[in-house]
This record gives structure tokens, C-alpha cells and sequence, in this order.
């Protein structure tokens, strides 16, 4: 009796001290945040938010009210919070920033500088760090955010999704979310990247729905390579073959294709499904770092448009020799490109400085943005074709046979 007693007494008490669900947040008082843009302005930020018009998105093409499943709103304000409170006076919900999936900033804001902007990224108690971060491209972050895409009925999913495919099998983008983009920034001895993304078409086209009901739509967002930074400003940016080069050397790069010129005329593709880097530092004479970068990627052929024996093991060897080769040369021309053209470590090298002659990285750590420019990095690939396809001989190779 006294046990049942005291363990009345116990839940009583419970019940007084638990805060309960202070802080709910019904989901009909507020306007999700998918995607968040962000602009210079001459009163301080143009901040542009993609917000969730949650009755629609179940409704899809069919809703009585025949509107989009998303609204963007902007406003100006002299700092970010105070253009998204500003925002206020148009939304009818208030702003939920838990659920953004993509945050984009526009070229001129990147190339001043993004570092107060991530301040507030980085203080918001609200955002999560798994969204992505982009720039765009020769544009403004608000134009990005006006345009209906297919496919996703949600503009900032096609974003999120398309950054994701790209990078799994294009290998020329990045999923560069904030707590990947500040430790680049933070830490001594590396550089950031952002993918990009620009419009293929005009705003005004874009913009309406009818855009996306044509088989070839006359306004796109297409992945524009990687902007590269020094520090928190943006100083330009990388075509395809040059951002792939990166996220090589990055480890980042799961599966994309490339080609290659065969002995005797011709051309073979080739699906790269395996990549490993990794960075080797010493020193050489004059007690100066030097770099080695190794790469082991695994091959299969996708296609073979020449005349070769697939059946003779020389000729697959020729073609790996030939396929490292091209590594070799291509990425080393496009380290010495981003050394001469920005100076920015996007490689990370002096981090691996840092973290293999950690004695030595001190002797450099004051002015590496400039012995970056002069310091001799060798790329040493390594390739193997582990398949040939279905098929032994080139079609064209049987045909021709009597």
C-alpha cells in the first residue's frame, strides 16, 4: 500500500515538472522553407525564400485553386534576419527554416564575400547543416528561385535531386553542404568549393507554368562546374574537365565516363565505377614540400568504336597505359591552371602538409596562398579495366569479317 503510495506521489510530481510540448509548432501556422536565396542590395541583403504552399502539394495539377505548389517571396532588409522578418508583411505563416534543402547565393554576393551571410547560416538555431549550397552563376540567386522545373513538382527538390544525381554520375558538380563548406574554410591549409548553377533560357519564360508542359522546355537550370574560393569570396570558376580533376584528387567521384583515342584510330569509352586518391607528401633537396598524388580507378568499357582484339590482354593493357596517361596529363595541367590562375588550395594539400610534417606545415603556414603557386605536385594514376561489356570484338570489327 504504501509503495502504490509513493509511486502516486512520484507521477504527481512528474507530471509538474515536465515542460510538455512548450515549444510545438503547428504545421498550419507556419510556411516551410525549401530553398533560401540570397542577394547583394544596395540597402544591405535581397533575400528571396521558396516557400512551401502545403494545400497544393497533395492537390498536385488538380487543385481547385489552380495555384503552385510553391511561393517565393522577397525582401530587402540590412541584414538577413531583418529581410526575413520584413518578409513578414507578405507571408501569411511564419517562416520554418528547419526543412531547406537548397541555399543559394548570387555571383556578386559571392565575390564579395559570403563570410557575414554563413554567420547567420551558422547561428540559426533553426537550420540543419544537411542542405546544399550553391552559387549562381553569372545570375542572381532570386532568378533561380523563380523558375518552374520538371519532374519534381517542387522547384527546391529538383534542386536538391539533380545536385545529387549529377555529382553520383556526372562527377563534375559537388554536394557541398554548410558543415563541409565552414571546415574548408576554417581550417588552415584548403580552400572551398560550390557548385553552380545557371539559367538556360530567360526569367520570364521560366517562370510560367507553360514552360514546363512543352517536350523541350525554353528555360532550364543546368550545373555550371565548381566556383572556386579563396577564403570566403569567390575568385571564378571551373569548367567540366577541371571540377571533375578536383573532386578526383577530393575523393570524390563515385561513377562517371570519359573516353580515349584507341592505337590505330578510333575512339573507346570507358564507365569509371572505383576511385581512390591519395595525397603522399616529402621533401626534397632543399628541404622544400613536394607532392605526389595516387590514383587507383577501376574501368569497364562501355564502348568501343575501333579496331582492336578485346581478346588480347596487350591491348587492354595499351588501353589502360593510354587511359593513365591522359590522367597524368590532364589533372596536373588543371592543378597548375587553379595554381597559377587563382591560388587557391582547393586540393586541400596544405592540409595534408599539415597532417603528415605537421613541423614542417608551421614553417609554411603563414604564407602558403603563395607558395601554393610554385610547389611541384606529380599525379601518378593507376588503371585497370576490369570488364568489357557483353560483347568480345567490336560490331563494326564482325561485320567487316568474311
Amino acid at each position: 500500500m504504501i509503495g502504490k503510495r509513493i509511486l502516486v506521489i512520484i507521477m504527481l510530481v512528474s507530471v509538474a515538472i515536465t515542460s510538455g510540448c512548450w515549444s510545438r509548432k503547428e504545421l498550419n501556422e507556419l510556411a516551410v522553407v525549401m530553398a533560401l536565396g540570397i542577394d547583394t542590395h544596395e540597402d544591405g541583403y535581397a533575400v528571396s525564400a521558396q516557400v512551401l504552399n502545403a494545400s497544393e502539394t497533395g492537390a498536385k495539377q488538380n487543385s481547385s485553386m489552380g495555384s503552385l505548389p510553391v511561393i517565393t517571396y522577397t525582401s530587402v532588409g540590412k541584414t538577413i534576419p531583418d529581410a526575413l522578418q520584413r518578409m513578414l508583411s507578405m507571408a501569411p505563416r511564419a517562416l520554418y527554416l528547419s526543412h531547406l534543402r537548397v541555399l543559394i547565393f548570387g555571383e556578386e554576393l559571392a565575390r564579395q564575400g559570403v563570410g557575414n551571410a554563413m554567420d547567420f547560416i551558422s547561428r540559426n538555431h533553426e537550420l540543419r547543416t544537411d542542405f546544399f549550397m550553391l552559387v549562381a552563376k553569372g545570375g542572381r540567386a532570386s532568378d533561380i528561385l523563380e523558375i518552374v522545373t520538371p519532374f519534381e513538382y517542387i522547384p527546391a527538390n529538383s534542386l536538391y535531386s539533380s545536385i545529387m544525381i549529377s555529382q553520383k554520375r556526372w562527377a563534375a558538380t559537388g554536394k557541398i553542404t554548410l558543415q563541409k563548406f565552414i571546415t574548408e574554410l576554417k581550417r588552415g591549409g584548403s580552400d572551398p568549393v560550390l557548385s553552380g548553377v545557371q539559367l538556360r533560357g530567360s526569367v520570364e519564360q521560366g517562370q510560367n507554368v507553360e514552360n514546363v508542359k512543352k517536350i523541350h522546355p525554353d528555360t532550364m537550370i543546368q550545373h555550371a562546374g565548381l566556383g572556386v574560393f579563396k577564403r570566403d569570396r569567390l575568385v571564378g570558376w571551373l569548367d567540366e574537365s577541371p571540377s571533375k580533376g578536383v573532386n578526383y584528387i577530393l575523393n570524390r567521384v563515385e561513377t562517371t565516363v570519359g573516353d580515349i583515342e584507341c592505337a590505330g584510330g578510333g575512339v573507346a569509352a570507358y564507365l569509371i565505377h572505383r576511385t581512390d586518391s591519395t595525397t603522399h607528401v616529402h621533401l626534397n633537396e632543399k628541404g622544400e614540400p613536394e607532392f605526389r598524388v595516387e590514383m587507383e580507378i577501376e574501368a569497364d568499357l562501355s564502348a568501343v568504336e575501333c579496331t582492336m582484339k578485346l581478346d588480347s590482354p596487350d591491348a587492354i593493357t595499351d588501353l589502360e597505359k593510354r587511359i593513365e596517361n591522359r590522367f597524368n596529363t590532364n589533372i596536373a595541367k588543371h592543378i597548375r591552371y587553379i595554381q597559377s590562375e587563382y591560388g587557391a588550395d582547393v586540393f586541400g594539400f596544405g592540409e595534408a602538409l599539415h597532417r603528415q610534417l605537421p613541423k614542417v606545415w608551421k614553417k609554411y603556414r603563414d604564407n602558403w596562398d603563395e607558395r601554393f603557386r610554385t610547389v611541384q605536385i606529380q599525379v601518378n594514376a593507376n588503371v585497370a579495366i576490369r570488364r568489357i561489356g557483353s560483347i568480345v570484338q567490336p560490331i563494326n570489327e564482325e561485320v567487316d569479317e568474311p
